[in-house]
């Protein structure tokens, strides 16, 4: 199983799971569930943020964060 860190710019994967974390209430409700296509868009400097593509929406999450959702 893969997780978003995995991801490369403008590959698009679909959420099949979200670990337990800190964030994974809020993520949900924001649109982070299962089936979901999610699409990695940007990579900053020091690569410890990520913007993601989700639902017509761009999402910055940490490296720390993103390591928490599994996709296919």
């Amino acid at each position: 199983m893969k997780n978003l860190n995995d991801l490369k710019i403008n590959e698009e994967a679909t959420i099949i799971q979200i670990q337990n974390s800190n964030l994974k209430k809020r993520l949900m409700d924001i649109g982070f569930v299962k089936g979901t296509k999610i699409k990695l868009l940007l990579k900053n400097f020091g690569d410890n943020m990520r913007a993601y593509q989700i639902k017509n929406t761009v999402m910055a999450l940490r490296l720390n964060d993103s390591k928490n959702i599994f996709v296919e």
